[in-house]
């Protein structure tokens, strides 16, 4: 007995027989396995049973335990969303019940009292839009046929205008009800289903369903439904096709289900609905494709998409959840969210889930989030949850998708490592060097202090790799980068850098005047020569390993990572150019050279647009004294910084590609040159020098050819001038270069030869025409009686190759003599003639001709 002093389960048997009859409809036209109706309040949890459909058999006042989420939506009337069996406590009649999804349909008085429920046992986890009405129209049936009982006279005729209005809905939605007997063969229609399939109500219902307007196919569907139905005592669903009275095709959905005598357990009869679901099928047709659509594509994603409810109960989960979490998606329904989460994230869920159903405030709803999993197995992994909150049927849903992002993870760490860690030594490198100091600056600023930095570049290491090969080299990185992290102290930090190069950073900003940071510093270095650059066994042999060693200590005011590079990348060469071992420190006030080395390499391109650049020619005499050729020397005048030595920018130049525009332009100037003389009858030669990026380029040959092209002057007027250590470092590409523009009449003369590699082989090989003897060689001869046997040699070894000689940097009588008496063909030197301008040379050269 409810609080309203009814009490259900004492209705009368024939209440009992129309319940049946109304519940047995409800199971046919929801589709479900067993409905059941119960005396139920809120108050408890404990419902006795009342009766059910004809497909079981129960005794009233029987128990069924509802868990609280069913006890919850015997406040609203209506139908609930399904609730998993298995959270109930079934008696034995009902075991199976557990295995299926139960909808709730509270039932009230007229006083809108809470008297029971009508549950719905059902095989699937939802109903349809269809489903739900009939669900409804079922709880509404049984609440008028009870209510009817209940209430007495002065509610009879409120209870017979909702039978009434019962059946203005049957009609409003196009059912119709049947009701075959099998004893009697005889089939009853209700007056609805005489209008749906447009038969006057006169006419006899057969059991085939043999109407005009009912294809023979669709009979024999009917027919053999019903026939099936009772050979296994179970229900039945088929939709078939048929006329309207205004010819055009509808559907009809036919359904049915058994009554068997209690006593025999044979099939008693057969009822159901027929309903007209011709834009329903339309739609469903769409809808199932889409909705199949929609499922596939859930259900073939990589990530797992899980739906709960503000319970943190789950309502949906595609496939993938058995990959990512090793859960069936039939498992998951209805248990909470928390079971995919380690701690402390599951315990902390209800009270976030909480505080944002009350604030609305939350940090993760609509933002990717990489948070943790946890796999059945109780393995925790990484994932990728983005979260979003969506509206379901008034009901508030929140979608979460998630992703393994393990592999990622994983691949994220090793890229990581490939960005910032050498793969050879395994220190961190040049973007990690980057990342440091920037750190370190912004701190040094804060303080006002400066920045210390080393770096360590190993002297002919390339040589190693030749000699033993490129993993030997490698060992040898990996040996100095174990020494030299043994070696530092917390304060440093090391650093691969380009090549075999090594960067020390001192980890903390720097005090101008702290002795102590200097003498650790200082000992620093001194450890670094000689704890890392020492003697290192390679294939059982010692081998000594030396380096350049360039230090700089900067304001972190002016500090840059391209400002720092440059000054030890500067400090490297100066190190360099002292020999092995070399050292070049930097202090914070001693940058002007740094500076100028810079002005000068950003001045280059802009000195040729400016026509900063000119020409100077020195002239070269033959041993009688006439001026015969000329060496074009170049010349530049900076706006700010005034004369510049080429010893000075030539270097800088050579450091990039300017070099090559530089001396395309010298090669362009030196053919306009020989142009001009050549209109006024004067034929002379020019030498000119270039650089080995010239000769590495390929498209050096057709430039140069186009150039005496453009001048219209001869190849042989236009002395190409290489140095042999250019010579000698790309003897292959050299050899084919000077082998094509010899053809074409080009001459080359090697410069400052003696000083580099000097190779009987090359000189034999090559059409060399001219070989430099050196200044440094001249400045020997200081006295006419005594040999200079270096000179000696070079001049002897032209005369047997056929090639001529010029000596440059003759100051006095004393070395033209020499020179002259052993053979010398071309003189050059200030003793004889000073670089001049172009016009000068131009009147020397007129003269010259004018003489002869």
């Amino acid at each position: 007995m409810n609080q309203y002093g009814y009490n259900l389960t004492l209705l009368p048997s024939e209440m009992d027989k129309q319940l049946v009859s109304v519940l047995d409809k409800a199971r046919h036209s929801v589709h479900a396995d067993i409905v059941i109706v119960v005396s139920a309040t809120k108050e408890s949890e404990e419902a006795a049973l009342v009766n059910s459909d004809s497909s079981v058999f129960v005794r009233g006042g029987e128990k069924i335990v509802l868990p609280s989420v069913a006890i919850q939506t015997l406040s609203v009337p209506q139908v609930s969303k399904p609730v998993r069996g298995d959270e109930f406590t079934w008696p034995a009649t009902l075991e199976r019940c557990q295995r299926n999804n139960v909808i709730i349909a509270p039932i009230f008085d007229l006083h809108n009292h809470l008297i029971g429920a009508v549950l719905f046992a059902i095989e699937h986890p939802t109903l349809n839009a269809m489903e739900e009405n009939f669900a409804e129209l079922a709880r509404q049936r049984v609440e008028l046929t009870l209510q009817k009982k209940l209430v007495e006279n002065p509610y009879a005729d409120q209870l017979n205008e909702k039978v009434a209005l019962l059946d203005e809905i049957s009609a409003l939605s196009k059912t119709g009800g049947w009701e075959y007997d099998v004893e009697s063969d005889a089939l009853s229609w209700t007056a609805q289903t005489y209008r749906l399939l447009g038969v006057t109500e006169t006419r006899d219902a057969q059991p085939s369903f043999n109407l005009a307007n009912i294809s023979k196919d669709s009979r024999r569907t009917v027919q053999g439904a019903i026939q099936q139905a009772i050979a296994t005592q179970t229900g039945f669903t088929c939709d078939i096709p048929f006329l309207s009275v205004e010819g055009k095709t509808r559907w009809a959905s036919v359904t049915g289900k058994v009554v068997r005598n209690v006593l025999t357990g044979k099939v008693q009869r057969v009822y159901g609905a027929v309903r007209d679901v011709t834009e329903e099928k339309h739609l469903s047709d769409t809808e199932f494709k889409y909705a199949e659509y929609l499922s596939t594509i859930l259900d073939n994603l990589h990530d797992a998409v899980v739906t709960i409810d503000t319970q943190g109960t789950i309502i949906t989960a595609n496939k993938p959840v058995k990959t990512l979490f090793g859960y069936h998606p039939g498992e998951l329904l209805g248990m909470d969210v928390t079971v995919l989460m380690p701690e402390p994230y599951a315990s902390e869920h209800a009270d976030y889930m909480n505080a944002f159903l009350k604030t609305g405030k939350a940090n993760i709803i609509g933002v990717g989030r990489e948070l943790t999993g946890l796999h059945r197995s109780g393995r925790e992994f990484p994932i990728d949850l983005c979260l979003s909150e969506t509206l379901v049927e008034g009901e508030r849903r929140f979608v979460g998708i998630i992703r393994d992002i393990t592999e990622r993870k994983r691949s994220s760490d090793h890229i990581y490592r490939l960005a910032y860690f050498d793969d050879v030594t395994g220190l961190p490198n040049m973007k990690s060097f980057e990342q440091a100091l920037a750190k370190l600056i912004r701190q040094s600023r804060e303080k006002g202090q400066d920045i210390y930095c080393c770096m360590l570049d190993l002297d002919n290491f390339s040589q190693f790799n030749l000699s033993f090969g490129k993993s030997t080299g490698d060992y040898i990185l990996r040996v100095l980068a174990g020494r030299i992290s043994r070696t530092l102290s917390a304060s440093f930090k090391v650093f691969r850098g380009t090549a075999d190069e090594f960067l020390i950073l001192y980890t903390l900003p720097v005090k101008f005047d702290d002795e102590s940071v200097a003498n650790t510093l200082d000992d620093m270095e001194w450890q670094l020569h000689e704890n890392v650059l020492c003697e290192i066994s390679l294939h059982g042999n010692p081998q000594q390993i030396s380096g350049a060693l360039s230090t700089a200590q900067v304001l972190s005011a002016t500090a840059s990572y391209e400002k720092l590079i440059g000054i030890l990348e500067f400090g490297k060469r100066r190190a360099k150019s002292q020999g092995h071992g070399g050292r070049v420190c930097f202090e914070r006030d001693a940058f002007a050279e740094y500076e100028r080395h810079n002005e000068i390499s950003r001045s280059l391109i802009s000195a040729l647009t400016n026509n900063e650049f000119f020409l100077m020619l020195q002239p070269q005499f033959d041993a009688s004294g006439s001026m015969i050729s000329a060496e074009a020397l170049l010349r530049w005048t900076h706006p700010t910084l005034g004369d510049i030595s080429p010893g000075e920018f030539i270097p800088v130049a050579e450091e990039s590609d300017a070099i090559v525009d530089i001396g395309y332009w010298v090669i362009n100037e030196a053919c306009r040159l020989l142009n001009d003389c050549q209109a006024q009858g004067v034929h002379t030669k020019i030498a000119v020098n270039i650089s080995g990026r010239h000769i590495a380029r390929a498209d050096f040959r057709h430039r140069l050819l186009k150039t005496v092209e453009n001048w219209q002057v001869s190849p042989h007027q236009l002395v190409i001038e290489i140095t042999e250590t250019t010579l000698v470092k790309g003897i292959d590409l050299v050899r084919r270069r000077i082998d094509e523009l010899s053809r074409f009449g080009f001459e080359f003369s090697i410069d400052d030869f003696g000083t580099g590699y000097s190779s009987l082989s090359y000189l034999k090989e090559l059409p060399i025409a001219e070989l430099k003897i050196d200044r440094y060689f001249v400045d020997e001869i200081s006295f006419s009686s005594v040999d200079v046997p270096i000179v000696n040699t070079i001049l002897d070894m032209a005369q047997a190759l056929g090639v001529r000689t010029v000596a440059e940097g003759i100051e006095n009588q004393i070395q033209m003599d020499y020179l002259v008496q052993r053979g010398c063909n071309v003189l050059q030197g200030f003793y004889l003639g000073r670089p001049v301008h172009i016009e000068h040379w131009r009147s020397m050269l007129t003269n010259t001709f004018a003489t002869h």
